[in-house]
């Protein structure tokens, strides 16, 4: 329950933004409405859309937070995992090393890519680059909210050890939210990553 209120308290941050600009635009209608419109006084159409703005304000920030902590607390249950606050930030990034001698980057990629597959989580919804040292996916959430994930797994191979880094974020650029699934699907990618590079 107290990682679950500390994962809505990082969403609450991370969406207060936003919450502040609905609130100033609703309050300057308001008052734009008020004074041409109704043609009130100054201080009331003040008072007025100031307290308009507010409401539309804190109702933002208690409409969006709460249904995205719900959804990654059931994600997160279904992985197995626990919600961290760091569930919320965008992208989410793991790093793996390992000692990999006389293995190339292209045979490590190939390798992960491989392993990925053969685990069938998360579910590959498509390919889009297997390369010397690189692996790019989009993938699906099985469960929750059907969010599609940009993977980036890059991997770079110097003195007999390799360094994967991970990179998930969601495939729509503009989103600020995603229930948790970059970070879900990075976390479980991890497991797949140092497999992958530990068995040659």
């Amino acid at each position: 329950m107290r990682s679950t209120v500390a994962y809505w308290s990082a969403v609450v941050r991370r969406v207060a933004p936003v919450a502040g600009l609905v609130a100033f635009v609703v309050g300057g209608a308001m008052l734009a409405a008020s004074l041409v419109g109704d043609g009130a006084p100054v201080a009331s159409a003040l008072g007025q859309s100031a307290l308009a703005g507010l409401i539309c304000g804190v109702a933002f920030l208690l409409v969006v937070p709460v249904p995205d902590t719900v959804a990654a607390a059931r994600t997160a249950s279904h992985y197995g995992l626990s919600l961290e606050p760091a569930a919320a930030r965008l992208p989410a990034v793991r790093r793996v090393t390992a000692d990999t001698p006389g293995v190339t980057a292209f045979q490590l990629a190939d390798s992960v890519l491989h392993t990925i597959k053969k685990a069938q989580t998360p579910v590959i919804a498509e390919v889009l680059e297997l390369g010397h040292g690189k692996v790019s996916l989009i993938c699906g959430t099985p469960y929750g909210p059907r969010v599609q994930v940009s993977i980036d797994i890059d991997i770079a191979v110097t003195g007999g050890s390799a360094v994967a880094v991970i990179t998930c974020r969601p495939t729509t650029s503009w989103k600020r939210l995603d229930s948790g699934a970059s970070w879900v699907i990075a976390g479980t990618l991890e497991r797949h990553v140092r497999a992958a590079l530990t068995e040659h």
